[in-house]
């Protein structure tokens, strides 16, 4: 039996940007789970991507090196990466691997 620890739903906003809801856990294993779904949406040329994270309760360095590749792969097909609800412990690893100025996180 197979349990899977992250779950991702997308949908296509009002305003013409797609909307992604992760949550559970974001480890070397779910991130090469969700990887190629982001991966189409990133280069979907839409204006935007927005990954809402509020749901996400773990999350190591290779999910914010999934969050890395996300971005540069939409800076490559012109759309915008944002992300929404980063929990706080989230938030403190990506300052301390450096990752919150190239993803555009705010100081708390």
């Amino acid at each position: 039996m197979t349990t899977t620890l992250i779950d991702l739903k997308t949908a296509v906003r009002s305003d013409g940007d797609v909307g992604v809801t992760l949550a559970g856990e974001l480890d070397f294993h779910t991130a090469g789970q969700v990887e190629p779904r982001l991966t189409e949406l990133a280069a979907s040329g839409r204006h935007s991507l927005v990954l809402d994270l509020t749901g996400i309760s773990f999350c190591d360095s290779a999910g914010i090196g999934l969050f890395l590749r996300v971005h540069h792969r939409c800076h490559s097909a012109g759309t915008r990466l944002r992300l929404r609800g980063v929990p706080p412990l989230v938030a403190k690893s990506m300052r301390v691997l450096g990752a919150d100025r190239e993803l555009g996180l705010t100081a708390p």
